[in-house]
């Protein structure tokens, strides 16, 4: 296969794998600088970590060689090292609203009596003048937009008021519990795909299989949902039941994870007829 053709697939994958991570990124309000520095992070741990990456896989791998894998320079390595893993971050960056209404509440240009003032939206310490001082190049109307949306401004009488400091509400537990399992899900799925792209032997691969039909009408959508639906969680019962009774049997301590996963998925065709 040629280079050109190899890249014009990894780019397809690629899109497809980031497309639905950036819309969990861009509802949850993190920007691109953030995810960015988090790509950078796995691109350099991995590099660093995994010992397909060295030349010699029984030394540890050298920076020069990571700079070199990555693109990345080494300034821009140790920068990036600097950063909690993302695993471990406790707080994200910033977007350019929330540095913004941080600003607000904070800058004595802005506070009338120690509180955030009404601003009008151009002119002299105006809203307009606040975006560009603190947003980092976005655009007034973006952001005032953005705040308007979110219900953390509102505008009166061309002057735009602080309705609240935060810029989204903190979610609440069953949020992180499934943004947590969607890595997981993700995760587990990619990293069987990874293992079954360099697994020579055939009877070592990981089960990884996929049943679809693109021609599935309309009409018919229910009834394949409900069918899948049930046949999908005998399955995952009857895993779940046969993992259950080995980790009773279980008398040690090196043990592992696994397990199956199972999805469903519907696309529409947008196919003229």
């Amino acid at each position: 296969m040629k280079i050109k053709d190899l890249n014009k697939l990894l780019s397809y994958m690629a899109y497809k794998i980031f497309q639905p991570l950036v819309v969990l990124f861009l509802r949850n309000s993190i920007p691109y600088q953030t995810a960015s520095d988090w790509l950078k992070r796995i691109y350099i741990d991995t590099a660093f970590d995994n010992k397909e990456f060295r030349i010699n896989q029984d030394k540890k791998q050298t920076k020069t060689r990571v700079s070199i894998l990555t693109g990345l320079s080494r300034v821009e390595i140790d920068r990036i090292l600097k950063i909690e893993k993302p695993l471990e971050v406790t707080e994200q960056k910033w977007n350019r609203a929330t540095k913004v209404l941080s600003a607000w509440c904070n800058d004595p240009d802005y506070l009338n009596k120690g509180k955030p003032s009404f601003l009008p939206i151009y002119g002299k310490k105006s809203f307009s003048t606040l975006v560009e001082k603190y947003s980092g190049g976005a655009t007034m109307r973006s952001v005032l937009d953005e705040l308007v949306f979110v219900k953390s401004a509102e505008i009166t009488d061309q002057k735009v008021k602080l309705i609240r400091q935060d810029y989204i509400h903190k979610p609440d537990e069953q949020k992180l519990v499934n943004l947590e399992m969607f890595g997981m899900y993700t995760g587990e799925l990619l990293n069987t795909l990874v293992f079954n792209d360099t697994e020579p032997d055939y009877t070592k691969k990981r089960y990884q299989k996929i049943a679809f039909n693109r021609k599935v009408s309309n009409a018919h959508i229910q009834e394949a949902k409900d069918f899948i639906y049930k046949e999908a969680d005998k399955l995952i019962f009857s895993v779940d039941n046969k993992l259950t009774e080995l980790n009773e049997k279980s008398k040690t301590k090196d043990t592992s994870l696994v397990g199956i996963g199972a999805y469903y998925f519907e696309e529409n065709n947008h196919e003229n007829n």
